[in-house]
């Protein structure tokens, strides 16, 4: 494992320059997919006004530039019918480094949505066999809002998407994850879009569910129930018939040496064969 940065993106010595926009391709580690259009023309409008004000960060590629850092900025320069972008230029990253910084500069700037930050700590871990503690080591945050974000990609897939769309929260998947199976979390996630729930009332409703389910499992087995009462009108006491995994016990109670001797009789009576349903030998 990989835990301390194999390179660090420094712009000592590194010299900005006026690059062809034309020339510059997108970072392929760029975890962020989605990126909101009216930001990015407000962005634009604000680059045809003053320029652009930081520098991207690229690396040499084979046909030109590949971009590291300040995908919005290049972006909004397309958009704003740019023709060059101050740009500084590193020789060469490793594509680890590329998805990292990437990432570092997302989460810092909070601009990703939860899905592609798991996404993005799923990359990391996959493709550079890289553990959570690693993954939390690099990104500077804890190793269990690290792991909390990767859960997130054990959620049905519209779900998934209700998140990446803003329909619903990263703590409303959380919370819905704690259902046990996909049907039970896809009719909470429509519950909360049809009703508008907050974080809480569904942490509530999931908590709800999980105490009727401690309740149903706890109430008598009517099977087991029958049981019981044909035993104590055949013995006259108390019984008690409970399960404990594929097997089980039956529980027979006496209160004195008359009372067991008089259970133990009955016991012996239901068990003699009735004339003509045995054969003797």
């Amino acid at each position: 494992h990989n835990l301390e940065p194999s390179e660090k993106v420094s712009y000592e010595g590194s010299s900005i320059q006026e690059l062809d926009i034309s020339l510059i391709v997108p970072n392929p580690y760029q975890p962020r997919k989605v990126f909101n259009q009216e930001a990015l023309q407000e962005l634009a409008d604000s680059i045809k006004e003053h320029g652009v004000i930081q520098p991207v960060v690229v690396t040499e590629a084979e046909h030109g530039y590949e971009l590291v850092v300040g995908e919005r900025r290049f972006r909004a320069s397309q958009l704003a019918g740019l023709t060059k972008v101050p740009a500084i230029v590193k020789k060469s990253l490793h594509d680890q480094t590329k998805l990292e910084v990437a990432l570092i500069e997302n989460i810092q700037r909070q601009e990703l949505n939860s899905i592609e930050e798991a996404q993005a700590y799923q990359q990391l871990m996959d493709k550079f066999d890289l553990t959570q503690a690693e993954v939390s080591a690099k990104v500077g945050k804890s190793r269990s809002g690290v792991a909390n974000t990767l859960r997130l990609l054990q959620l049905p897939a519209e779900i998934q998407r209700g998140i990446i769309e803003g329909k619903i929260f990263e703590g409303h998947g959380r919370a819905i994850l704690t259902l046990p199976d996909i049907d039970r979390q896809l009719l909470l996630y429509k519950k909360i879009l049809d009703q508008n729930m907050n974080v809480r009332q569904v942490e509530a409703e999931v908590r709800e569910f999980a105490h009727r389910k401690k309740m149903d499992s706890a109430m008598p087995d009517p099977k087991l129930m029958a049981i019981e009462t044909e035993l104590r009108g055949k013995l006259g006491t108390q019984v008690k018939v409970s399960r404990q995994g594929r097997g089980g016990k039956i529980t027979i109670e006496f209160f004195s040496d008359e009372d067991l001797q008089d259970i133990l009789s009955r016991i012996a009576e239901e068990s003699k064969p009735d004339s003509g349903n045995y054969l003797t030998v």
